[in-house]
């Protein structure tokens, strides 16, 4: 087998394995969707495993450039793409590489619709949590211009509440 049927057989292996890291980031992702309305406790877990993911999909894309560039270089083309590549590829081999790069451009279009969508969720549950926080402070907070019924300018928390609140 010569070089570049070698760096053929690598990139598809490369792409395939990015395809499958985009299908569990997918699957992580809506897990956390889930987890955001129902488990928040799941959350740090489900974040740690997708970090790890996203990492490995870094290297596989650094690996795929890489394979690209080789390819490139061998068959002289300046553009360093996939689809630039195509044409000097086996139609059967060509088309394997091509759906999988397509697949790839829309499993990542999808993982990142969910993760804009959880982003959302998110920031509205921490909104919903800071107005709840505001208004249980709001509660135990004296009113302006109140003053003790000791009459002194001294004014000692309830006791019991142990509520603090700084500012």
């Amino acid at each position: 087998m010569d070089k570049f049927t070698i760096d053929r057989l690598e990139l598809e292996q490369a792409l395939v394995q990015q395809f499958r890291i985009l299908q569990e980031l997918i699957e992580l992702s809506k897990k956390e969707r889930i987890a955001l309305l129902t488990e928040p406790d799941e959350i740090s877990q489900i974040v740690e495993d997708k970090e790890v993911l996203l990492d490995k999909m870094s290297l596989m894309e650094d690996k795929c450039r890489q394979i690209i560039q080789e390819l490139s270089l061998a068959v002289n083309l300046k553009d360093t793409s996939i689809q630039a590549l195509l044409p000097f590829f086996k139609p059967e081999d060509a088309t394997r590489i091509n759906n999988l790069s397509e697949g790839i451009y829309s499993l990542a279009s999808e993982a990142r619709e969910l993760n804009h969508a959880s982003q959302a969720l998110a920031i509205t549950k921490l909104d919903w949590v800071k107005a709840t926080q505001l208004f249980l402070i709001s509660i135990f907070q004296p009113e302006s211009g109140y003053r003790s019924p000791k009459g002194g300018a001294h004014h000692e928390p309830a006791a019991g509440l142990g509520v603090e609140f700084h500012v």
